[in-house]
């Protein structure tokens, strides 16, 4: 057949002959699934969901949030997902959740080692090391039990985005409905615990760094400062002198007497706290100018006199000193009220001064100076004012990233909590049984067609049609020898009216249709020549050459049966012909053909004529049958005779029906029903096929015979095709 495309009613020809491997290809795996779907234990699924909320909230500044543009939060969104499928979240949940302690998620015994605990016996990687004399591994690290529970739970736990919308879905699967929603929540909440910390940490974060820019703008600020302070100090007596200004001398006056005044308060604090320090009461008594607090130095001092006078241990020492403590606390907290003074008159005095310089700048800024050191005041006194416009801007954002960093929130909330689910999610039954079904048909059918076309036996006339690629237009009926005990090929003379003879009738006529259309039998014509073959031995074919050759025979045409397996002939055996001289002895001389030196004989039971092979060839005899001698029988067959069939040998076992094939008109192969391997077939056609002519006519029949033992020709055994006999 040219075309090799199945068409759908091959197709179910073909899966109605291999039902068998279907339905148990299909029962094995829903046995497989419903066996998996007993033992599986139920695994239950709960999920949280998550709003990331399209606009960064501040607090402080509500009305500075806006929405961002699409592209960024989809980005963003995204961003978030990824952050939740980090090793840092999951890490953080197992921790929060402490998944390490819990059975599921935490580390667990082997089975080895739970048979173990099972039968009381010690039985782990460790022991068995040991018995063969090998160090033990060392014990799992606390890192790698983390690492274990870690990778359990990313493998449980799913993250993924809602289609385009601003929804995170985060599940996860637990064989318990209850730990699977609690992790879920926990997820959800470590989560936006650690985004919120996340923000605090950039506010801190950015503090730190603007506090280091503070420091160096107060440092700019008070250069600035003291350069201002210092021009004018400098130039004071200038300035006074060219403003001619009465008022300029007096906050000039101003001016010195509060440094005067400061130097004086700062001299007495410094006496003061070195005296302090030493414990010499009077001397910071006179410096702070405190009379009280003379007096009780006085007293102190009165006191350690009668101290050292009085007898040790006895009552009066006691006394003494609780008197000289008591005196020691009233002169601390005395003196340090009066350090405080001190330093607050300084602090005010400070202030003054500040006055009076700030009044003294405006008062000169405003003046009749001259150009050149008007300008220069001015340009120190613009530096101060930028300097100092500077140090409060960072001062307030730092005031600003202290109050964000306590008043962070998250940018995405929960909006609906897992609950514990009330079914399992896994395993999906009717999915797996669905899979399972569509499965099992899909292998079955993949398997049909592999034994359909590569494994086992052929079962009917159109899977042979399929491996052959040809017409197979009969399939021989069934026929169990071994209870008739009858040739078969003597049936179509016994029993012309049965099925068994109408099969080759029917051949007969696939064999003529091919030849072109039924000729006239009248007309001047060559013989045609049939082969018969096939791929093994043990097919059928002798039978089948008998048989059509008989059909043919008794159909009126002048047909001729050559017996051309010289290795092991059947041919004369089976019509009880003796084989005294065949073609083996005409074929080994070298002489022209003459059909009476072959010695052709009637078969007894028909009209057809018979040339035997003769005795079985020693030697090989595909050369016989290349030579001269078997060419010019061919001729002289086809000269004398409307057909003439050949018997051949086995074309896989040996070489003989290659050569044989380029003489027919038409080859007819027999392939036994469920015994021949498609492989074998395949092989034998490809092989015939190399050697036939374009136009000679190939046939394929199917044999559903039952041998009956070594009694006919070919259903006996073939082992010995080849050995010398």
């Amino acid at each position: 057949m040219e075309n090799t495309d199945l068409d759908l009613a091959a197709v179910l020809g073909i899966l109605r002959r291999q039902k068998r491997v279907l339905l148990v290809t299909v029962a094995v795996i829903l046995g497989l699934a419903l066996l998996y779907l007993v033992t599986a234990s139920p695994v239950y699924r709960s999920s949280v969901l998550i709003q990331i909320d399209g606009s960064r909230t501040n607090l402080l500044e509500p009305s500075s949030s806006g929405q961002e543009q699409s592209a960024i939060l989809n980005s963003r969104v995204d961003g978030e997902v990824e952050i939740l499928r980090s090793e840092a979240t999951a890490l953080a949940v197992v921790k929060a959740a402490d998944l390490i302690a819990d059975k599921e998620f935490g580390p667990q015994l082997g089975w080895f080692s739970k048979l173990g605990v099972a039968l009381g016996a010690e039985l782990d990687g460790g022991s068995l090391r040991r018995m063969f004399g090998l160090a033990p591994k060392p014990a799992p690290t606390p890192e790698a039990l983390v690492n274990a529970t870690l990778l359990k739970l990313q493998n449980l736990v799913e993250v993924r985005r809602r289609g385009l919308t601003f929804l995170i879905e985060i599940t996860v699967y637990s064989k318990s409905p209850e730990r699977a929603a609690n992790i879920a929540n926990a997820y959800a909440a470590v989560y936006i615990e650690r985004q919120v910390r996340a923000k605090i940490q950039a506010a801190i974060s950015a503090r730190d760094v603007l506090r280091k820019q503070i420091d160096l703008a107060q440092t700019q600020l008070a250069n600035s400062e003291n350069a201002v302070n210092g021009f004018i100090e400098t130039n004071l007596t200038r300035l006074e002198r060219e403003t001619n200004d009465p008022a300029i001398g007096a906050l000039r006056a101003r001016l010195n007497e509060a440094k005067s005044q400061q130097a004086d308060r700062k001299a007495k604090i410094a006496l003061a706290d070195t005296a302090l320090n030493r414990g010499d009461w009077a001397t910071v008594a006179q410096s702070l100018g405190d009379q009280a607090l003379s007096e009780l130095a006085k007293q102190r001092a009165e006191l350690e006199v009668q101290l050292r006078g009085a007898e040790e241990g006895s009552a009066e020492i006691v006394d003494l000193r609780e008197r000289l403590a008591a005196l020691d606390s009233d002169l601390s907290s005395k003196s340090g009220a009066s350090l405080s003074v001190l330093k607050q008159e300084v602090q005010g005095l400070d202030e003054r001064a500040s006055q009076a310089r700030d009044e003294l700048r405006t008062a000169l800024l405003d003046s009749d100076l001259s150009g050149d050191m008007l300008a220069d005041l001015f340009n120190l006194q613009q530096s101060a004012t930028i300097a100092r416009s500077q140090y409060q801007t960072l001062l307030a954002r730092e005031q600003d990233l202290q109050a964000l960093a306590n008043l962070q929130i998250a940018d995405a909330r929960i909006v609906s909590e897992a609950l514990a689910p009330q079914n399992a999610a896994l395993p999906n039954r009717k999915l797996i049984a669905a899979l399972a079904l569509v499965g099992g048909a899909g292998l079955g059918t993949m398997l049909a067609f592999l034994r359909e076309f590569y494994l086992g036996g052929i079962v009917s006339a159109n899977h042979l049609s399929n491996i052959m690629q040809m017409p197979v237009p009969v399939t021989f009926a069934t026929l169990d020898l071994s209870k008739t005990g009858t040739d078969p090929a003597d049936m179509v003379i016994s029993s012309p009216m049965s099925l068994y003879a109408e099969t080759f009738r029917q051949l007969r006529a696939a064999i003529d249709i091919g030849f072109g259309s039924f000729e006239d039998p009248t007309a001047e014509r060559p013989g045609r020549v049939i082969l018969i073959c096939s791929a093994l031995q043990a097919e059928g074919k002798s039978t089948t050459a008998i048989a059509l050759a008989r059909t043919y025979a008794l159909a009126g045409l002048n047909t001729l049966l050559i017996d051309a397996d010289m290795r092991k002939p059947t041919i004369g055996l089976r019509l009880g012909i003796p084989e005294k001289v065949g073609l083996i002895d005409f074929v080994s001389g070298n002489r022209r053909a003459d059909l009476k030196q072959l010695n052709p004989t009637r078969d007894p039971k028909s009209p057809l004529i018979v040339v035997t092979a003769g005795a079985r060839s020693l030697r090989p005899t595909d050369q016989l049958l290349n030579g001269p001698e078997f060419h010019s029988v061919i001729d002289a067959a086809r000269e004398k005779f409307d057909v003439v069939i050949l018997d051949s040998p086995p074309i896989l076992p040996v070489v003989d029906t290659r050569y044989l094939a380029r003489y027919a008109d038409a080859v007819v192969q027999v392939v036994r029903h469920g015994t021949t391997m498609q492989g074998e077939v395949r092989e034998s056609v490809v092989q015939m096929r190399s050697h036939l002519r374009a136009e000679t006519h190939y046939l394929g029949v199917l044999n559903l015979e039952n041998a009956a033992g070594s009694r006919y020709g070919y259903y006996g055994n073939y082992s010995y095709y080849g050995e010398p006999g």
